[in-house]
C-alpha cells in the first residue's frame, strides 16, 4: 500500500485521466467483463454498490479520488492490462496497480461479497491472464529503461539492489542477476522475464547442502508468521494468525500435518520471485488451486486503509486458504523430517503460480520448484506433527531472508 494517502489519490487520479484520454478500444476480455456485469443483475448491483461504498470510505471523504462506476473501472483496467507497470519513487503501488484501484472497495461490505464470488474470480482470472500475456510479450519492455519511470532508473536500481543485497553484500544489479547491462533492456525480452529474473549461481548458495537437518528458505522473503499445533480446520477469516490445513491444501491432504508447524514469509514486488526446494526428496504431489484474487476478511477492513510496509498486512494467513496457490509435497529420505508441504500463494495481481517440477521427480535442496508471475506474493512451508523444527528467523524482520539460505533446523 502507498505510504501516503495523498500520493495514492494523485496516482489514481492520474491513472483515471490517462485511461479516459486513451483512444484504445476495449480489450476483448474487458468487453466480456462489461457484459458479465451488465447481464447479471446481482453482479451489477454488487459492483456498483461496492464502488459507491469505496467513495464513502475514502480518506477525508474524497470520493472524487475513487473510481466512480463500473464503466470507468472497465476503462481503467483496460489501460492497465495493455501497458507495462511503470516504476515510481513516490509510492509502493509499482507493479500492483489493481490493489490501488480497489483499495477502499475491497474492504467494503459489497466488496467482500464481490471478491469472494466464484464467478467474479473466474472473470478476474481471464483479465489477469490477458495482462500476463501482454507482460510476456516484447511490447512490455517499454518500461525497462533508465527514464524516471523506468525499472533501470537510479531509484529503481537502488531499491532492487537493496532488496537483493542481504547480509551486508554490495553487489550491483547485473552482479546479482543474470542479465547484460550493455544490451537493450539489460537483455530482458519482456517485463515478465525481468520480473522472474534468476540470481547468478554463486549469489545464493544452498545452506549446508550435505546436512538434511538444515532447512533451506524456499523464497526470498520477509518472515511473517509461525503457526504451531495447526488444526485441520480453523477460523482463518477472523483477526489473528490461524492456519486451516484443509483450506490451505484442499481436500484429501495428509492427516500427518495436523498438529504440525507452518512458517509463512512475504515477498514484495522488488524481491526475487522463484521458489526453491526447502529439502531434498521426491515430489509426491504438485497442483494449483484456483482461488480468489482480491478477497480479504471482512473483519480486517481497516487494514487496507492504513499505511504499512507490506509485511504488516494481517490477512496473509487468510490468503493461505483463499488465494490462488500452488501446493507441492516433498517426501524426504530423513525420517525426522518426513513429508514437507510448500504453498506458493498468489496475492492480488498474481495471475500465475507456476510449478516447474513434476510428480515423481527427485529434487535436491535448493533446486528450483516454481515461480510467481506479476505482483507481490507469499509462501508457506509446512512440517508434519512431531517434527521438532526450530531456529526460524525473527518474525517481523524488515530484511529478506535469502532464498536457499538457512531457514530452520530439525532436531533429531
Amino acid at each position: 500500500m502507498p505510504t501516503s494517502m495523498p500520493l495514492r489519490g494523485a496516482w489514481l487520479a492520474n491513472l483515471v485521466q490517462e485511461a479516459g484520454q486513451s483512444a484504445d478500444a476495449l480489450h476483448p476480455v474487458l468487453r466480456e467483463f462489461q457484459h458479465f456485469i451488465e447481464s447479471n443483475p446481482r453482479i451489477y448491483m454488487l459492483f456498483q454498490s461496492m464502488l459507491d461504498q469505496a467513495q464513502q470510505k475514502a480518506p477525508g471523504r474524497s470520493p472524487g479520488h475513487e473510481v466512480q462506476d463500473y464503466r470507468q473501472m472497465i476503462h481503467v483496467l483496460n489501460h492497465i492490462i495493455t501497458h507495462p507497470p511503470p516504476y515510481s519513487d513516490d509510492n509502493n503501488l509499482v507493479g500492483v496497480p489493481m490493489i490501488g484501484i480497489f483499495q477502499y472497495a475491497i474492504p467494503s461490505i459489497s466488496g467482500y461479497a464481490v471478491f469472494i464470488d466464484p464467478e467474479v474470480n473466474a472473470m478476474l482470472k481471464k483479465v489477469l491472464d490477458a495482462w500476463g500475456e501482454f507482460l510476456s510479450s516484447s511490447e512490455s519492455v517499454s518500461v525497462l529503461n533508465t527514464s524516471p519511470t523506468g525499472w533501470f532508473s537510479p531509484g529503481a536500481i537502488r531499491k532492487l539492489t537493496t532488496k537483493g543485497n542481504v547480509g551486508g553484500t554490495t553487489y550491483e544489479f547485473d552482479e546479482l542477476y543474470i542479465c547484460d547491462r550493455n544490451a537493450p533492456h539489460y537483455g530482458f525480452q519482456s517485463w515478465d522475464a525481468f520480473f522472474t529474473r534468476p540470481f547468478r549461481n554463486e549469489i545464493r548458495p544452498v545452506a549446508s547442502p550435505d546436512d538434511d537437518a538444515i532447512i533451506a528458505n524456499a523464497c526470498e522473503s520477509q518472515p511473517f508468521a509461525i503457526g504451531r499445533d495447526v488444526k485441520a480446520r480453523d477460523s482463518f477469516w477472523i483477526k489473528g494468525q490461524t492456519y486451516s490445513l484443509v483450506d490451505m491444501f484442499g481436500a484429501g491432504f495428509p492427516d500427518s500435518f495436523i498438529g504440525g508447524t507452518v512458517y509463512q514469509g512475504y515477498l514484495d514486488t522488488f524481491s526475487y520471485h522463484r521458489w526453491h526446494a526447502p529439502v531434498s526428496g521426491k515430489i509426491v504431489k504438485a497442483y494449483v488451486i484456483n482461488g480468489t484474487y482480491c478477497s480479504t476478511p471482512e473483519a480486517l477492513e481497516s487494514d487496507l486503509g492504513a499505511p504499512n510496509n507490506g509485511v504488516e498486512i494481517e490477512y496473509q494467513a487468510y490468503l493461505s486458504a483463499m488465494a490462488t496457490r500452488a501446493v507441492i509435497f516433498i517426501q524426504t529420505d530423513d525420517p525426522a523430517i518426513g513429508l514437507v508441504g510448500f504453498l506458493g500463494i498468489g496475492m492480488v495481481e498474481i495471475s500465475t503460480c507456476e510449478i516447474t517440477v513434476t510428480e515423481g521427480q527427485y529434487v535436491t535442496k535448493g533446486d528450483q520448484i516454481g515461480m510467481f508471475h506479476y505482483g507481490g506474493s507469499s509462501h508457506c512451508v509446512i512440517f508434519q506433527k512431531g517434527v521438532n523444527v526450530t531456529g526460524f528467523p525473527e518474525i517481523g524482520s524488515a530484511e529478506n531472508v535469502p532464498v536457499r539460505g538457512k531457514l530452520a533446523v530439525v532436531k533429531r
